[in-house]
């Protein structure tokens, strides 16, 4: 075997591929500009965006210069990671081209290296664009460069972390939205180890906590979040400087070095052996998901849709059978949140004062903002999977309408919704017991749909517009998260947040501040000053606003349907089942030959067929 000096030839490929897409610039103007609208909202919100500050009020602009575009940094580190990297390995197992570099003298550290560096440094690059606006804003004062420093860090070790992550789950994982799905679903995880940890650590009786166990404040310093607003706090929770920063990012190059060694060492048996499964199964003329368990036979007896009715829809409901990493993803993400809102709603009954409430506020606020990004996943999935694989071609050559396949998509892919709104309206029917506020939980269930509405019809459109599948999810979870996490801010700095301002109402846009926020509000834990009846309001407008959304771009889903998939329009009721290809031309040029008669049914036999 050859040695080479470097990452190889499959680095020197994929890196050449990804410069010449137009996305990887792009997503970097894109961030830029998402960096100047967070540094607008915050001096506009900041003393009404005059210009005659002192220096205090300018070291207070200067902080919050700071906590905006570090956390959009990495929020989207924290999900282009991943997105980038998903599809590395499952997409060229699934193409073949995995088994045959497995027949070139490539060995697998240069596969596994080259696909994570091509796809690391695009990552890299987002953050090196946003190293020079924060160093700027560095100059108004309030932030110490070395916290600066120590920010950019942790955003180093996230983006190796998220890449190195979904490469070692796309190793053994069949899809690309599944790898994806799993590798959020450990990130919330880890994102909510530390509160949960805090909030859960001083119910434990003493037996249950050994002298090793650490103690509710010890996560804190590995949370990436904390350790990037941590030192604009004057009093934090636990000491955190630029030593905690570079620590964690030690730790999570040595984690992401772990998981590259792993992946290169069961890459090539992996593989094969999916490999050989795989043709056993088609062999056997059954796939794996045939078996059907008890769970199969109890879905069985619940209601379902009409073959006659869709069969799209039909195809959608029985035969796309769940993966068990989907099964194991959603089944654990089920289990927390019946767990924690079981707590949540006993505490609201039974407790008394301002923590109990408050907390089941935020947790029903979580456990939407969760499901909804694991949905966002899910959303762009029914359509852009087949039609990576080519079987929508199929679906498209049937005589079935335009209408009909991207309804039942539609439907298939938003029967996950109602689901997730089933537990916040009951956390907020356990809060409203303290107001009365009979509408409350109708409003909240109401809410959680119309959210999850629009991102089904977001991920469908994108799906439809993007031919690659990793880029129509990445881009409609990224939505998601603009969305969940700006609204915020932004409906407090332009519209206010006092008592009687418009700003919460606007902030509801958010899913996480519009379940959270008027969960609390509903139990009587919203503040003084808030208004039930006006922030009530807020949420039906945001509800017809979000339907309205859903529907805007359904409409624009079918509009462009075929004209994106290459699919010829569908004949109109007066044609035939062929259309025409032309029309008849208006007018005859002059030069024109006459066209001889043709028609021999109204001629008399006695006539000649021409005079010629």
């Amino acid at each position: 075997m050859v040695r080479r000096v470097g990452l190889g030839p499959v680095f020197a490929f994929e890196w050449l591929t990804a410069s010449r897409r137009w996305q990887g610039y792009a997503l970097r103007s894109s961030l830029v500009l998402l960096l100047l609208l967070g540094l607008a909202g915050v001096w506009l919100g900041s003393h009404g965006g005059s210009g005659d500050l002192s220096i205090g009020q300018w070291a207070e602009v200067g902080r919050g210069f700071y906590a905006v575009t570090s956390l959009i940094l990495l929020g989207l580190v924290g999900l282009a990671a991943p997105a980038a990297t998903a599809g590395a390995i499952c997409l060229d197992k699934a193409r073949g081209n995995l088994t045959l570099l497995f027949a070139t003298d490539l060995s697998d550290a240069e596969i596994v290296l080259g696909k994570l560096a091509a796809r690391l440094v695009p990552v890299l690059g987002l953050i090196a664009c946003a190293a020079p606006v924060q160093a700027l804003a560095t100059l108004l004062g309030g932030v110490d460069p070395m916290v600066l420093f120590g920010a950019t860090l942790v955003c180093l070790a996230c983006a190796a972390f998220g890449c190195t992550l979904a490469l070692t789950l796309s190793v053994w994982g069949q899809k690309t939205h599944e790898v994806l799905l799993a590798t959020y679903a450990l990130g919330i995880l880890y994102l909510l180890a530390a509160p949960a940890w805090i909030a859960l650590s001083p119910m434990l009786p003493g037996w249950a906590r050994p002298a090793w166990l650490p103690g509710n404040l010890a996560l804190l310093p590995y949370n990436p979040i904390v350790l990037v607003l941590a030192p604009l706090n004057a009093a934090p929770l636990v000491p955190i400087g630029l030593g905690a920063q570079a620590r964690f990012c030690t730790l999570g190059l040595l984690t992401s070095a772990l998981l590259a060694a792993a992946a290169t060492w069961r890459m090539r048996a992996v593989v094969i052996r999916q490999a050989c499964w795989e043709e056993a199964a088609r062999r056997a003329g059954r796939r794996t998901w045939t078996r059907r368990g008890p769970i199969a036979r109890l879905a069985r007896l619940l209601p379902s849709p009409s073959l006659d009715g869709n069969p799209v829809l039909w195809r959608e409901w029985h035969r796309r059978r769940p993966s068990r990493w989907s099964v194991a993803v959603w089944g654990t993400f089920g289990l927390l949140s019946g767990g924690f809102s079981l707590w949540a709603i006993v505490e609201a009954v039974d407790g008394g004062g301002p923590g109990p409430g408050e907390m089941s506020a935020v947790l029903n606020g979580l456990q939407v903002a969760a499901g909804l990004l694991l949905l966002s996943v899910s959303a762009a999935t029914s359509l852009a999977e087949e039609r990576q694989r080519g079987s929508l071609d199929v679906l498209l050559a049937t005589p079935l309408s335009t209408r009909s396949i991207v309804l039942g998509k539609w439907w298939g892919a938003f029967r996950g919704v109602p689901p997730l709104a089933v537990l916040p309206t009951l956390v907020a029917a356990a809060l409203t017991t303290h107001t009365g506020f009979a509408p409350g939980p109708v409003l909240i269930g109401g809410l959680v749909v119309a959210y999850g509405a629009a991102l089904t019809s977001l991920g469908l459109t994108l799906a439809t517009w993007l031919p690659r599948m990793d880029r129509a999810i990445g881009l409609t979870a990224g939505a998601y998260v603009v969305v969940t996490i700006a609204a915020v801010p932004a409906g407090m700095a332009f519209f206010g947040e006092g008592p009687g301002e418009a700003g919460p109402g606007v902030a509801s846009a958010s899913p996480f501040w519009g379940v959270g926020f008027s969960s609390a509000l509903f139990g009587g834990k919203g503040g003084q000053g808030q208004e039930i009846g006006e922030h009530a309001g807020w949420l039906a407008f945001w509800i017809g606003a979000y339907g309205l959304v859903s529907l805007f771009l359904l409409l624009a889903t079918l509009k462009t349907f075929n004209r994106c998939l290459g699919r010829i329009d569908d004949p109109s009721p007066d044609e035939g089942p062929c259309s025409r290809l032309a029309r008849t031309p208006s007018a005859t040029l002059p030069d024109a030959r006459p066209v001889p008669d043709l028609d021999l049914r109204s001629r008399p036999a006695d006539q000649p067929a021409s005079d010629h």
